[in-house]
């Protein structure tokens, strides 16, 4: 069955909502949730930092005035991480004097919401930092969180080192790994813990390629990798050897369980070769699509 039929390709976004109030947490996280987005929530920064170090959200909404860490403080300690940079930073609070929101927005926050907030207000600005950083996402050529190549970015260069390679008459392969087990973690666990997997799998591969290697996150727990100067012999044992030395485990939480994650690979030749390079990766990403 297709990632398509069992609903995948909807990703829901995550919310890590940031409040001392657990009656305000309460409400904003159910207003949220109503909206359609999963909410991850935490009692004040120092709790939501240490969310952070476990889970992968895709916007942080936050209060200001809390006990331990304020959302100032903690505004200062997520943009020392960069792989938060582009992760929308909301503050949502009752300080509604304009010398608060400007410090807010000077600082750099996505947003500035005071309280009191309706439920269609607070989804319809929340989904406006959402957009706003799926847009910037799209210039980039590497994800600044993974450190992987973008899906878009692999497609463009693509038929451009094919084109160089077959004029130049130089070696070129093209090799895609998959998650095998990745529809199992999301129908068995949760989407956010396949995501988790693919995340720590893509670090994984990204550190067994070549500096110069092409290597990008295709989605789905799928992988294309890119490599030049490479006989096909010398990428099919490289490709076997990552398989058969692969070694991964997440802990679900709730149990303490230890869960493998399976890994797969198909690898084709594109230089020497007549193959149409995008036809190529098309197929072979279909081809996980089907096995798994």
């Amino acid at each position: 069955m297709s990632a398509h039929q069992w609903g995948l390709n909807k990703v829901m976004k995550t919310i890590l909502v940031v409040e001392d109030s657990s009656t305000s947490r309460d409400i904003t996280s159910h207003f949220l949730q109503q909206g359609g987005f999963r909410v991850l929530e935490a009692s004040d920064g120092e709790d939501a930092l240490n969310i952070l170090e476990q889970r992968h959200v895709d916007l942080i909404l936050t209060d200001i005035m809390m006990p331990n860490m304020d959302g100032w403080a903690f505004y200062n300690e997520v943009r020392k991480d960069k792989h938060y940079n582009l992760t929308p930073f909301v503050f949502l609070s009752v300080l509604d004097e304009l010398d608060d929101q400007i410090k807010g927005l000077t600082l750099g926050v996505d947003d500035y919401i005071t309280k009191p907030v309706t439920p269609p207000q607070l989804i319809a600005r929340v989904n406006t930092a959402l957009m706003r950083s799926e847009r910037l996402e799209k210039y980039f050529f590497r994800n600044p969180v993974t450190e992987l190549e973008t899906q878009n970015y692999f497609r463009h260069r693509l038929p451009l080192e094919e084109k160089r390679c077959r004029e130049t008459n130089q070696d070129l392969s093209l090799v895609v790994f998959g998650i095998g087990n990745y529809v199992s973690l999301v129908r068995g666990h949760a989407t956010w813990f396949a995501e988790a997997a693919a995340r720590k799998s893509g670090k994984k591969l990204r550190k067994r390629t070549r500096e110069f290697d092409i290597v990008a996150d295709m989605g789905m727990g799928c992988f294309a990798v890119l490599m030049p100067n490479a006989t096909p012999e010398g990428v099919k044992d490289w490709a076997e050897k990552v398989v058969s030395n692969w070694k991964l485990s997440l802990t679900w939480p709730d149990t303490e369980q230890n869960i493998g994650i399976d890994i797969g690979y198909t690898c084709d030749v594109i230089s020497p070769g007549d193959f149409d390079a995008t036809e190529l990766l098309d197929k072979q990403l279909a081809t996980f699509e089907r096995k798994w």
